[in-house]
């Protein structure tokens, strides 16, 4: 009697099983930061939360995508990036 699924779709199961299984691990194992970051422009706040493998990555993300959001040109976007954060709250996860 012969399987209903052919050879080829049986290692391809197997092979996706094993990288998912790979990818949770490696997921799992790594310590991520989950940082919070306000910047301030011309009176206007805005708060990001990011997470990251490290502190640090966390904290420079954060704070890129909150002048993002808040700097209407480049002149606003170097200011802001050239600015320290008004509050950075950061935890281990």
């Amino acid at each position: 009697m012969k399987s209903p699924l052919s050879k080829g779709t049986l290692v391809g199961i197997v092979f996706g099983a094993v990288f998912l299984l790979l990818l949770l691990y490696q997921t799992m194992g790594m310590r991520q930061y989950e940082c919070e970051v306000c910047v301030e422009i011309d009176g206007r706040t805005h708060c990001m939360s990011v997470k990251a493998e490290n502190e640090q990555l966390a904290i420079q993300t954060a704070k890129d995508n909150a002048c993002s959001v808040l700097a209407g040109n480049r002149a606003e976007s170097f200011r802001c990036s050239q600015s320290p954060p008004t509050s950075i709250r950061c935890k281990q996860l």
